[in-house]
């Protein structure tokens, strides 16, 4: 069976299962595919590119004083407004990874980005809190808790320090100077 693929065209589809009592073994006509309208399409687009509207309320309440009330219009706009600047600053710096032939945005691109299309104040402010986010991360995370596992385990295989002080059980409960961290 041969079938004419010209211009994109894509074979008919065949029947998942055949009907038991049909003995012709004939095919059974298959239905056409439904015609996805073009404001399906638009709200599957919208969906997608926007950030979640009750996160977006909830940041934006939190915000506010607790008496105020915000309606759905404005956060709507500011839903659009904040997927929009972050698809802006996303996109400038998917170009600079482009360019230097790297698929992961890191932090820094993301500032370089928000540098060249001019927000420079708010890239300072994002550089601070990339620094306190990467140590903290460094402090929490699966690292750190392997780190301390091995420190502890260190810690407990070698010989007391002759500075410390221990009680009746031989816990440590003082530090001679200078062993401070």
């Amino acid at each position: 069976m041969e079938f004419d693929l010209g211009a994109g065209a894509l074979p008919p589809l065949r029947p998942a299962a055949q009907d038991a009592d049909e003995g012709d073994g004939g095919a059974q006509e298959v239905a056409p595919p439904k015609k996805i309208e073009d404001a399906e399409i638009e709200m599957y687009k919208e969906q997608d590119r926007y950030l979640p509207i009750a996160n977006v309320g909830r940041i934006m309440k939190k915000c506010l004083p607790d008496t105020t009330k915000v309606s759905k219009d404005a956060k709507e706009c500011v839903q659009e407004c904040t997927s929009e600047f972050i698809s802006f600053i996303t996109s400038e710096a998917a170009e600079r990874c482009a360019v230097e032939k790297r698929k992961t945005i890191n932090g820094e691109d993301i500032l370089f980005a928000m540098a060249t299309l001019g927000f420079e104040m708010y890239a300072e402010v994002m550089k601070v809190y990339l620094s306190k986010y990467r140590e903290h991360q460094r402090s929490t995370g699966k690292r750190a808790q392997k780190r301390a596992a091995k420190e502890a385990a260190a810690a407990a295989a070698a010989p007391p320090d002759e500075g410390q002080e221990y009680d009746d059980e031989g816990e440590g409960y003082g530090e001679s100077e200078g062993e401070m961290e």
